[in-house]
């Protein structure tokens, strides 16, 4: 018994001994987990403010770059202006001014004054005028670089300049060329006080930090205290002698030495009535505008890290407390062994969940990179079809006049007609462009009863001549009647990318291109897939190939945008994305055959209608009893002068402008005088939307149409809201714009 007792008492000692020796370790292992966590959080919050502050300079440089890159592209649009540069070489002092005037008044907010500068180097025409002694002090600044821009003949951004205590100043010089012959300069002055309220002021950081410019000689070019503006460091050490500047020193030899960076140092706020020394954050990254760079820098206070970090602190505290309370109420086996299970059941849960949202956050990324591509496609595409359309305007609008003017019996008519055929042909192919970059063109046909047989035909005939002789296109028609209710031009898009795809498979080995049309009833096509539209009959069209087929993997991808099998520099990965997508506007869908070695198969199931198709009549011009005004309104002299010669065979009185300013003060002058306005969409100074604005709030019964290059979102709203009447797509020929305009006056 009393071996017993003195087994059990061993027993209970040894584990009192073990709990006593657990407890105070188990203490200071939390304690140095809390202490590391905290660490940690203070370095992440740091590190984050860095980051954020860095990108906060970086974004401040770019707003800067893209300011200044504005007011060149500007001042390079007047400079390039037809009126303006044969002004300037005929010294027409009255054109000049107006131009001057017009310019400072639509960037009055952003440049401080505009000059001309002639070829002797002398500055002969000033906006807004200034005095004789305010002249010649202005030239002292920027005779150098009058000079420089004699001799170089090309565009830049001049030094900045103090032009006086707390203000500098920066000139652009654009030259001024007439038919390649260089007629003098232009000279915007930019107030960069007027940069810093519109550009950096408003951005706050932290409770007293903000935005600063120094130049890469370290002079002040935008601060919020005006006083230091001007000031380098050496001068700042004159005027406030006796105050700590060694961390201000390394801090500026960093940022004149460094394209970026972020740094702690001590300074102080130079706008409080007494300075006292402060703990500071200061990230800055360059901006490069001409032959030299400024520093941008975004500065904040220490404090304002602290309070998160002070914040972070006092949760470790409390989690910490709560952690050994439960710890030394617990039982301490049971309770450790239980925790460790959890624990571990825990992080198997949070390491799953883990892994599933950055899985689902890399699907998010690549559907972010597929959306941009296909953004940056659709901008340029945009951009394209609107560079085209008005090269076509005119060659449709010439040829169309001439054949008016020319028998069909004359030889002549043949080819003038070719051209004609050959400009819609081209416009055809702008509609496609513009068909992928999703952007409705007002000129694309809508909806019809379309035949598909017909467009098997008219893709064939342009496959074939581009198929090697090892490759044979054949077409079998199953079927009487196969229309559907569709866009004929994105029909016809389908069959062209399919083959081409059939064909690019086949192009080495040879092969056989098969086209197949049919018919299937509703049953059968539900077993393929059961959500459909309910009609009938679907009309079935197969284009298969020879080619080697495609792997399971690869099945899987291939609608994907950007996804290609070919070589780089071969293939866009768009077309089966294209088809894809103009089958679901459709309400149609494709399927997918293809074995390794035995080529691929797909089929295209689209709605069949009852709808008979019929051809397209051709409108017939409208005439008008009464002798029409219209005042046309285009940047681009060559399609303003096409436009106004087709409406003026048509018996139309047509007064042009080249400019937007000018032909909203004609019509200030004679808001009653024209019958209707007809304005370009893309133009300086005011678009066309702009310009029809005004006009409706000078005159609101003013009928106005609105020509384009592609037709945006705004442009159809700006139709709704009745301030412009209707709109249309260039190339805008004679009888496309009297056919709108009769429209238009008889609505």
């Amino acid at each position: 018994m009393r071996c017993s007792r003195e087994i059990l008492f061993h027993y209970r000692s040894h584990f009192s001994f073990l709990t006593m020796l657990v407890l105070p370790i188990s203490f200071l292992v939390l304690l140095w987990m809390a202490y590391g966590s905290y660490m940690d959080g203070e370095r992440t919050v740091i590190e984050q403010q860095q980051q954020q502050l860095l990108t906060i300079a970086k974004l401040n440089s770019m707003s800067i770059e893209s300011f200044f890159d504005e007011q060149m592209h500007s001042l390079q649009i007047l400079a390039g202006n037809q009126q303006m540069s044969l002004a300037i070489s005929n010294k027409n002092e009255t054109v000049i001014d107006e131009n001057l005037s017009a310019y400072y008044t639509a960037k009055k907010d952003s440049i401080y004054q505009i000059s001309q500068v002639n070829l002797e180097g002398r500055v002969v025409h000033t906006f807004p005028k200034r005095n004789r002694t305010d002249a010649i002090k202005a030239y002292e600044f920027i005779k150098d670089d009058i000079q420089r821009m004699l001799r170089e003949k090309k565009p830049f951004i001049a030094r900045a300049k103090l032009e006086r205590r707390g203000n500098y100043i920066v000139h652009l010089f654009q030259p001024v060329y007439l038919d390649g012959k260089f007629q003098g300069a232009l000279i915007s002055v930019v107030n960069l006080n007027a940069v810093y309220e519109k550009l950096l002021k408003p951005i706050r950081v932290g409770s007293k930090g903000y935005i600063h410019v120094k130049d890469q000689q370290g002079h002040y070019l935008m601060h919020p205290s005006e006083e230091n503006i001007g000031l380098s460091l050496s001068a700042m050490k004159d005027k406030h002698p006796g105050l700590d500047y060694g961390d201000l020193e390394k801090l500026f030899k960093m940022q004149l030495t460094q394209e970026q960076g972020s740094a702690f140092y001590h300074s102080y706020w130079w706008g409080d009535e007494c300075y006292t020394k402060t703990k500071k954050i200061e990230a800055f990254s360059r901006v490069h505008l001409g032959d030299s760079f400024w520093v941008v820098a975004a500065a904040m206070n220490y404090e304002d890290v602290r309070e998160p970090i002070a914040r972070n602190r006092t949760k470790t505290i409390e989690i910490f407390s709560m952690i050994v309370l439960t710890l030394a109420c617990a039982v301490y086996i049971i309770m450790k062994t239980k925790k460790n299970k959890e624990a571990l059941e825990y992080e198997t849960r949070y390491l799953r969940e883990l892994n599933n949202k950055n899985e689902l956050l890399r699907k998010k990324d690549l559907q972010l990179q597929h959306s941009q591509k296909l953004q940056l496609i659709g901008t340029l595409s945009g951009e394209i079809a609107h560079d085209f359309n008005n090269f076509l305007t005119p060659i449709k609008g010439y040829a169309e006049i001439m054949l008016s003017s020319i028998e069909p019996t004359e030889e002549i008519y043949d080819y003038v007609s070719e051209i004609y055929d050959a400009s819609e042909n081209a416009r055809l192919i702008i509609e496609e462009i513009l068909l992928l970059s999703r952007l409705e063109s007002g000129k694309v046909k809508k909806n019809a009863p379309v035949k598909v047989e017909e467009q098997v035909e008219e893709a064939l005939g342009l496959i074939k001549s581009f198929l090697s002789p090892s490759v044979k296109a054949v077409f079998k028609k199953q079927v009487e009647s196969a229309v559907i209710f569709a866009n004929k031009v994105q029909i016809h898009q389908i069959i062209m990318n399919l083959c081409n795809n059939a064909y690019q498979a086949m192009k080495t080995t040879g092969g056989e291109l098969k086209i197949i049309l049919d018919t299937m009833p509703l049953k059968e096509v539900k077993k393929i897939r059961e959500s459909v539209l309910e009609v009938s009959d679907y009309v079935t069209l197969s284009v298969s190939d020879t080619g080697k087929g495609m792997s399971d993997e690869t099945l899987q991808k291939i609608f994907d945008p950007f996804f290609t099998t070919k070589p780089a520099g071969e293939g866009t990965g768009l077309g089966l994305y294209i088809v894809q997508s103009i089958l679901e506007k459709h309400q149609g869908f494709i399927a997918v055959d293809s074995e390794l070695g035995k080529g691929s198969t797909f089929t295209v199931y689209l709605p069949k209608t009852e709808f008979v198709a019929k051809d397209t009549e051709i409108d017939k011009s409208p005439v008008f009893t009464e002798q029409k005004r219209i005042l046309l309104v285009d940047d681009k002299q060559r399609v303003l002068k096409a436009m106004r010669k087709g409406l003026e065979l048509y018996g139309f009185q047509v007064e042009t402008e080249v400019d937007s300013m000018a032909a909203l003060q004609r019509f200030e002058k004679s808001p009653n005088h024209y019958d209707l306005v007809i304005t370009d969409q893309a133009m300086p100074y005011l678009t066309g939307t702009e310009l029809a604005e005004r006009i409706k709030v000078i005159n609101p019964s003013m009928k106005i149409i609105l020509i384009t290059g592609y037709v945006e979102d705004h442009v159809v709203a700006y139709k709704e809201r009745l301030i412009i009447d209707e709109y249309m797509c260039k190339p805008a020929a004679g009888s496309d714009m009297a056919q709108m305009i009769y429209k238009v006056l008889q609505s």
